[in-house]
């Protein structure tokens, strides 16, 4: 029988965090989250688990029990109005994340940490501000652990798809929820740039897997949760429809981004079961 944790996941009722709380609660686990609903919903608030309406930063405030683990998913999440909302971006990845750590350190507790893929981008961390400041917070982690003994995991994700995907539902969420409503919506499927970036993606259910299997033995590890197979934009667009726009490039669209997950599989034991063109599939049937 697995222990019963006591368990804070930050960012909890988002995309991810929501997929991650269903999944350790159904484990049986009591669970409380930290969600400033800048990208969660309430409408993905689980029965039986403690949500907190507030910023990470105020961690030390709040009335939580000492957990036995914290999966830090709540930061800011998205790469092209990080550069208009700068201030935003350093509030709840710089300043929020060093209130997390802090909270660890002085309490002794491990963390696994939601970092982006952004991170290994051949552009360097600095393309954009979402990717600089979350970039800033492994190396923050890796420092505590150097200097205070703070355990952590690293997950790295991968242009995650699934269920709830459009949590934010604010026109900035994931590009695979944003064609499938332009495709129900019988609309022109948006390319930006010419749809020659690549994109590797990773089904929510073995991202959540691969969280779970990070929490249970921290060796300061990080781990890349990528499909390891990558697509252009274009192609995944035609995978829908053939009914396609070109829009103008963005600020901060790196040229590719694919998973190394060599190393994920054998260190962490884990392997994603999800294809994209299966969920596709079934998207279109349904439709």
């Amino acid at each position: 029988m697995k222990k019963i944790k006591d368990i804070v996941v930050t960012g909890g009722a988002g995309f991810v965090g929501t997929n991650l709380v269903k999944s350790l609660s159904e484990e049986g686990h009591k669970i409380t989250v930290i969600d400033n609903l800048k990208f969660g919903n309430r409408l993905n608030y689980i029965p039986g688990v403690k949500y907190y309406e507030a910023n990470t930063y105020e961690i030390f405030e709040l009335d939580i029990d000492k957990p036995d683990v914290i999966f830090h998913l709540g930061e800011y999440s998205k790469v092209t109005p990080s550069f208009e909302e700068i201030d935003l971006v350093f509030d709840l990845n710089i300043r929020g994340s060093f209130s997390v750590l802090e909270y660890a350190r002085k309490y002794n507790i491990p963390i696994v940490y939601a970092g982006s893929s952004t991170r290994l981008a051949s552009e360097g961390p600095g393309h954009s501000p979402y990717s600089y400041f979350k970039s800033c917070t492994v190396d923050l982690l890796k420092n505590y652990n150097r200097w205070y003994g703070v355990r952590y995991n690293v997950c790295y994700f991968y242009n995650v798809y699934g269920e709830l995907q459009d949590t934010c539902n604010n026109g900035w969420e994931t590009v695979i929820s944003i064609f499938e409503k332009q495709y129900k919506s019988n609309k022109p499927l948006t390319v930006v740039g010419d749809g020659k970036q690549r994109r590797d993606f990773t089904y929510v259910g073995d991202i959540v897997n691969g969280l779970i299997k990070a929490s249970l033995s921290f060796k300061q590890e990080e781990y890349q949760l990528g499909s390891g197979k990558d697509y252009s934009i274009l192609e995944v667009a035609r995978l829908f429809s053939d009914n396609i726009t070109f829009i103008k490039s963005r600020p901060g669209d790196r040229k590719k981004g694919k998973a190394n997950v060599e190393e994920t599989f054998t260190q962490l034991n884990w392997e994603p079961k999800g294809k994209l063109t299966d969920w596709i599939s079934k998207v279109k049937k349904n439709t």
